[in-house]
């Protein structure tokens, strides 16, 4: 096979390219992340796997050297409820739905009061307790912490520890019960209480 036919393959979904590498033409796809154009010609800048989104028309490299993902407005997280203040909730975040890495530079995050559902919140310690694996969505991440909603019925806590025994607790309605000593809390709960893996 010759230099400039190699050059010329055509890249599949999930192809693994180094830099460089022709990747199709301007007409096929856009230009993702890690692809740049010349002369109409897409081109890999990095080592990765190709990703061709056919509802965007866009190609794009997922990076090689693994660098961990950092959340972005609109991302779904899960994260740890670090502390509950009057009139906000500290977090540890620990991962972004769909990605299977935890999250890189600064993981702290932060729900303010207003965010936590629609309607009046009297104590925020009714919503959460230190230790909650929360689901929620960012809404601002240009400074830490990070700033997350859960607002959305399918937002909110996802994984809870009885206060007084630390077993894990079941949904019942709205309330959670330890099957252990009979313990009754609330919380901002997720549609998805105890329904996903993280």
């Amino acid at each position: 096979m010759e230099e400039g036919n190699w050059k010329k393959r055509t890249v599949k979904n999930g192809d693994f390219v180094l830099p460089g590498e022709y990747l199709g033409v301007m007409e096929e796809y856009l230009p993702g992340d890690g692809v740049i154009v010349e002369d109409g010609n897409l081109y890999s800048t990095r080592a990765g796997w190709v990703r061709i989104d056919k509802d965007k028309i866009e190609i794009s490299l997922e990076p090689a050297s693994k660098v961990p993902p950092i959340p972005k407005k609109g991302d779904i997280v899960y994260a740890r409820v670090l502390d509950v203040k009057q009139q906000a909730v500290l977090l540890k975040l620990i991962k972004i739905e769909g990605q299977s890495r935890g999250v890189a530079t600064s993981t702290l995050a932060g729900i303010h009061i207003s965010q936590v559902k629609d309607g009046f919140v009297e104590d925020l310690r009714n919503e959460f307790k230190i230790g909650d694996i929360v689901r929620a969505r960012v809404i601002a991440d240009e400074k830490s912490p990070i700033q997350l909603t859960t607002k959305d019925p399918d937002l909110g806590v996802v994984y809870a520890l009885c206060s007084k025994c630390r077993t894990p607790l079941v949904r019942k309605g709205n309330q959670l019960v330890c099957p252990k000593c009979g313990n009754i809390e609330t919380r901002k709960l997720s549609t998805l209480y105890r329904k996903v893996n993280i």
